[in-house]
C-alpha cells in the first residue's frame, strides 16, 4: 500500500528529472564548446540559481536606465542647447557615457550569453538573443559613424551625419526596448 503510492508518486519525477538532464544534454550539446566548457566551469562556484537566472537582467536594466537612456538624452540635449559651450560639453559626457555603455554592451551579451548556457538553454537561439545582435550592431554603427566624424566633410555635411547619428541611436534606444521586452518575457517560460 504505502510503498506502492511512494514508489508511483516517485515516478513523475524521476521522469521529469531525465527529461530536465536531456534537455541540458541537448543544450549543451549544441552550444559552442568553449561556451559549455565555461558554464561548467562557473558552475564550479556554486553561484546561487537566481544570481544567475536574475542577474543579467538586473545589470542590464541597471545600465540601459542608468547609462543608455540618459547618455541618450544628454546627447539629443547638447544637439539641441542654444549655449553652445554648454551643448558641446554635453556631447562630450554623451561621447564618454555612450563609449562606456558600448562596451558594457557587449560584456553584458557575454553575460547573458553564460548565463543562458549556465542554465542549460542553447544559446543564440531566442528571439531575445537574436535582438541583442540588432541592438550590438546598431550600437557599433552608431559608435563608429559618431568616431569617424560624422561622415566628415564641412559643417553642412557634419550636420546631416549628425542627424542621421540622431536617427540611429533613436531606433537602437527602440531596439533595447524591444530586447528588453524579449528577455523579460523569456524569465515567464
Amino acid at each position: 500500500g504505502r510503498a506502492r503510492a511512494s514508489a508511483e508518486m516517485a515516478l513523475p519525477e524521476i521522469a521529469a528529472a531525465q527529461i530536465a538532464v536531456t534537455t541540458i544534454a541537448d543544450a549543451a550539446a549544441a552550444n559552442p564548446g568553449w561556451i559549455t566548457a565555461l558554464s561548467k566551469a562557473m558552475s564550479t562556484l556554486n553561484v546561487p540559481a537566481p544570481v544567475i537566472k536574475y542577474g543579467h537582467p538586473a545589470m542590464m536594466a541597471f545600465m540601459v536606465l542608468g547609462m543608455g537612456f540618459p547618455g541618450a538624452y544628454i546627447g539629443y540635449a547638447g544637439r539641441t542647447n542654444p549655449d553652445k559651450k554648454d551643448g558641446v560639453k554635453q556631447k562630450q559626457l554623451h561621447e564618454n557615457i555612450m563609449t562606456a555603455f558600448w562596451l558594457l554592451a557587449f560584456i553584458g551579451g557575454f553575460g547573458g550569453t553564460l548565463s543562458t548556457a549556465m542554465q542549460g538553454y542553447t544559446v543564440w537561439e531566442s528571439p531575445h538573443a537574436k535582438s541583442a545582435l540588432v541592438v550590438l550592431a546598431l550600437l557599433s554603427v552608431n559608435a563608429f559613424y559618431a568616431w569617424s566624424g560624422f561622415g566628415g566633410g564641412d559643417g553642412k555635411s557634419r550636420q546631416k551625419g549628425r542627424t542621421t547619428h540622431f536617427y540611429i541611436g533613436v531606433a537602437t534606444m527602440g531596439a533595447f526596448l524591444l530586447h528588453a521586452g524579449l528577455g523579460v518575457a523569456g524569465l515567464f517560460e
